[in-house]
């Protein structure tokens, strides 16, 4: 699972919390899900969203010098913007892209939700080789907009490894066609 796959869904689908407060630690995926719709679920307002991931920084100990240069440049200078739909049905029920894209097999070591911030620490088996992800988010949220900083280190074995940050900012900035509205349905259908 990618850097860039998790941190639209885990910023997404779990900045929008109301109600009561959440406050767990070494919880999985699901269990962080039902906490946060036993505190009163999600309050985001369903429709269009923008989710822009910006990377500020890039650490990669133990590269040869110009290959570190070229990856480092390479990622700094990308942005991702994405838009997509988020139904009703999705607003009562985010979490289920985060289960999707980490495949249950991530962990938070601590995740905590109340008054308009986030915070949490996402851990999840490193895709395609031992080791592990850890992402770290915090930020804040409303019904309309997200904007949180993570950071993430992959560790491999022998020590090789990789520290990245990075910013997301998410808005809704519309109301969704029916087509869109179809086409996020059937995808929360197919997680």
């Amino acid at each position: 699972m990618g850097y860039t796959a998790i941190i639209p869904f885990a910023a997404l689908a779990l900045t929008a919390c109301g109600g009561g407060g959440v406050a767990l630690k070494n919880a999985s995926v699901e269990e962080v899900a039902k906490k946060v719709e036993e505190a009163g679920g999600t309050r985001f307002s369903p429709g269009k969203w923008d989710t822009t991931v910006q990377t500020v920084s890039v650490d990669i100990p133990g590269m040869p010098a110009e290959m570190k240069k070229q990856m480092t440049d390479a990622m700094l200078s990308k942005t991702q913007t994405s838009t997509s739909c988020i139904t009703e049905e999705q607003a009562k029920n985010p979490p289920a892209q985060v289960l999707a894209a980490t495949q249950g097999k991530c962990k938070y070591d601590n995740f905590t939700m109340a008054d308009g911030k986030i915070d949490g620490t996402l851990v999840c088996p490193a895709q395609g080789m031992a080791g592990e992800m850890k992402m770290r988010m915090a930020g804040t949220f409303d019904g309309e907009s997200f904007a949180t900083e993570n950071e993430m280190n992959v560790t491999a074995p022998g020590g090789q490894g990789m520290h990245i940050k990075a910013k997301t900012v998410g808005k809704r900035i519309g109301e969704c066609t029916d087509a869109e509205k179809k086409a996020a349905n059937e995808a929360l259908k197919a997680a």
